[in-house]
Parts: structure tokens; C-alpha cells; sequence
């Protein structure tokens, strides 16, 4: 993986009080650097490019909108850090319980269309190539999320 991508994923989610203007424009540059990864790792025919990639597209734009969601809930974890209580924590839980179901249901689906249009085993590269993507840029994500502060008496149920 590229480390800028990740730098640049970095400066997108943790620059929370950036211009919404930076902010698109960060988010775009990793939309490229995602193209262009999976351009070298998916090895395609002329043929085989032109079925997937109006389908890649619609993916990442299907997936840019649970982006938008963790992003909101990132951004309110930082607002709230030292302000959460049990209500905004459980709504940020299930929210983010939301948005890995919304992206596991989405990879299947993009699989299934791919697996369709191109087969199983190419299907299955693109949903490796993405995963490792994804992860990636989950674990920098986690690397820079403070975890919620836990008063020393314990949670509290308000």
C-alpha cells in the first residue's frame, strides 16, 4: 500500500475543523489513489476494464457515502471527547455497527455484480485488493481516534 494514501486519509478524517471544500478535495485524491491501485493490482483486458469499471465507480460512490457517515461520527467523537455520555456513546456505537454492516452488504453486492460480469476469481481479487484497501485505511483511522474517556467511577447510564 501507498503511504500517501493513508496520509492523505489521515489529514481527511482527523481535520475535523477543515473547510468542507479541503475536505472534498482530500477525499477525491484518495478516490484516485484507490483507482489507481486497483488498476495495478486487477490485471484486465480492454474488453474486461470497460465492464468494470462503470461498476468500481458506482462502488466507490456507494461506499463515499458510508464514508460520509464515519465521518460525521469521527468528527462528533472529537467534539464530544470530553463531553460523551452513555446516550451519544451507544448512538455512535450503533451507528458505527450500521455503517460495517452497510459496507460488508455493499463488498457482497459489488462481488456478486462483478462475480457476473467477470467471474468468481476476478471477483474475489477485487474484493482482496478492496479488503486490504480497507483495511488499511481502517487501522490508520483507529490509530488516530482517541479512545472515549471512561470516568474513573465508571460509566454512567445517563
Amino acid at each position: 500500500m501507498k503511504l500517501s494514501l493513508v496520509a492523505v486519509v489521515l489529514l481527511a478524517v482527523t481535520c475535523t475543523y477543515a473547510q468542507n471544500y479541503s475536505l472534498d478535495l482530500l477525499r477525491q485524491d484518495i478516490k484516485t489513489e484507490k483507482f489507481d491501485l486497483m488498476a495495478g493490482s486487477l490485471p484486465l483486458t480492454d474488453k474486461q476494464a470497460a465492464l468494470f469499471w462503470p461498476m468500481y465507480r458506482d462502488y466507490s460512490h456507494e461506499l463515499g457515502k458510508l464514508a460520509d457517515r464515519r465521518v460525521a461520527v469521527v468528527k462528533e467523537i472529537f467534539a464530544k471527547y470530553d463531553s460523551m455520555n452513555a446516550k451519544t456513546a451507544g448512538r455512535l456505537v450503533k451507528e458505527s455497527f450500521s455503517i460495517a454492516r452497510g459496507r460488508n452488504a455493499l463488498l457482497e453486492k459489488y462481488f456478486n455484480r462483478i462475480s457476473k460480469s467477470l467471474g468468481a476469481v476476478t471477483a474475489a481479487r477485487f474484493l482482496q485488493v478492496e479488503n486490504q484497501m480497507l483495511t488499511v485505511l481502517d487501522a490508520q483511522l483507529m490509530d488516530e481516534v482517541p479512545l472515549i474517556k471512561v470516568k474513573a467511577s465508571g460509566d454512567t447510564k445517563k
